[in-house]
């Protein structure tokens, strides 16, 4: 068999044939969900990015919503989320097919909804009576695009608290119990806890500041030294300031860059592709003398690394950030656009992320930080030292990624940016100089957009979300 034709006919299939193909697949799936099981039940569909174990503990949440609303079926289906788009979901909305739920992480839902993907349930938000002093304030800017809000936050990722191997710091001379603070004690460690041979063998690294990729290295190193990506628009204004260039930012990569220089970022990323899994994390294995430690990465250290000797602290702070520094992720729930939302949608969106039963699972079962503030999740873990330092976390710390509604794009443009610093030799400035001008096209190109469908709206001419 000729695999190698097969793979050019199916490559020569035009754009429009391809995307036929697909919306089939989605309106015949949309089709085969639309059945109740019984008579007198409304069911609903929800799409989730999660599969695997925390799938089974996401059904297991689900199961006792239906047992306290028995009126109401909820069908699970996975739906695969690269935190900027999601072809699945876009293709059902256009097919009119859309699940009645959808997960949405924090920082696409601006773009979601300026792309008009998804529906405005501010009407149903003020009826319920939830307000954004329910939620930790990141959270729910991230849910709240031009005055409308168009999703419930469901978890609070805080993002990151700062991990130190004491075992490594006792043996370097460093006192054992006292985690730098600022960015200058921080290099001063990471200059003593660093080994690296003459033969350029990586013994042990104080600290890797790009470990969790470009972008979001940004984001935890700009907010260290104080700085920020977009002022939101001022009210009855679409269009904020865009600031990826602020001072401040332009510092936190200058520091990035100047430890990608002194350890050698290709040296580096050869010494990174020695660990693979989560069970041999370099931190665990004492080869990385401090980490910023996502609160996943703390539920498989307590697992994995039983025996290790550690603390747990907040991110330096530069001299014009603020310490302690952080800021939130987290999944929300959504209604897409595309046929008339059922009533049951927002009563399984509210119990989710509002209710004693569903946010204390997150948190027990799921290792998922509530966003609503009120959760009894967090009166269970306040004799956990470890856990109180990600709860100060997401309860003290303002931050998101960005509140830009074209937040991809803006990923790829911070991923761009550090590598033109690490790798082509652009200064800080320049990098963000260019990032900024294309963020700030982008938004503008989306915004115009978003205008003419407000106008379209306010003159009749498209049905109100």
């Amino acid at each position: 068999m000729n695999h190698g034709n097969q793979k050019s006919q199916g490559a020569a299939l035009c754009p429009r044939l391809r995307f036929g193909l697909a919306l089939a697949g989605v309106l015949i799936l949309g089709g085969c969900q639309r059945r109740s099981p019984r008579a007198g039940v409304s069911t609903i569909t929800v799409w989730e990015p999660f599969g695997g174990s925390s799938r089974r503990q996401l059904q297991a949440i689900v199961t006792t919503f239906q047992k306290t609303h028995p009126l109401i079926h909820v069908r699970l289906s996975y739906a695969t989320n690269n935190l900027t788009s999601s072809q699945k979901l876009f293709l059902a909305i256009a097919g009119g097919v859309p699940p009645n739920v959808t997960f949405v992480d924090g920082q696409q839902m601006a773009e979601w909804a300026a792309r008009g993907a998804l529906t405005d349930i501010t009407p149903e938000v003020k009826k319920a009576g939830i307000t954004g002093h329910d939620f930790w304030l990141p959270r729910w800017r991230e849910s709240v695009f031009a005055g409308h809000v168009y999703a419930l936050p469901w978890g609070a990722d805080p993002n990151f608290a700062l991990a130190w191997n004491k075992t490594l710091f006792r043996e370097a001379g460093l006192p054992p119990n006292q985690p730098p603070r600022t960015v200058k004690q921080l290099d001063y460690d990471m200059k003593k806890l660093t080994d690296i041979r003459p033969s350029g063998r990586i013994v042990r690294l104080g600290l890797i500041p790009w470990e969790w990729g470009n972008a979001n290295s940004m984001f935890n190193w700009a907010y260290a030294f104080g700085g920020n990506f977009y002022q939101l628009p001022a009210p009855g204004r679409l269009i904020g300031r865009v600031t990826v260039n602020a001072p401040e930012n332009i510092h936190g990569l200058t520091w990035m860059a100047s430890w990608a220089r002194r350890l050698g970022i290709s040296r580096v990323a050869g010494f990174q592709s020695n660990f693979v899994g989560t069970a041999s994390s370099p931190f665990f294995m004492g080869r990385v003398a401090m980490t910023l430690l996502h609160i996943q990465q703390y539920f498989n250290m307590k697992k994995d690394a039983p025996t290790l000797d550690y603390g747990l602290a907040y991110i330096p702070a530069g001299p014009h950030g603020h310490y302690p520094t952080a800021w939130l992720g987290g999944f929300s729930l959504a209604i897409p656009r595309g046929r008339k939302p059922k009533p049951a949608a927002f009563t399984f969106i509210r119990w989710m992320c509002t209710s004693r039963a569903a946010t204390m699972a997150a948190g027990k079962n799921m290792g998922q930080f509530p966003a609503f503030r009120y959760s009894p999740y967090y009166k269970s873990i306040r004799h956990n030292k470890d856990l109180m330092v990600y709860y100060h976390i997401v309860s003290r710390t303002t931050h998101a990624r960005s509140l830009m509604p074209v937040q991809g794009y803006l990923m790829e443009l911070l991923d761009r940016a550090c590598d033109q610093v690490f790798y082509e030799h652009h200064t800080p400035r320049q990098a963000l100089d260019e990032a900024n001008a294309k963020a700030k096209a982008r938004l503008v190109e989306v915004m115009r957009g978003v205008a003419r469908r407000l106008k379209a709206q306010a003159k009749g001419g498209l049905p109100h979300e």
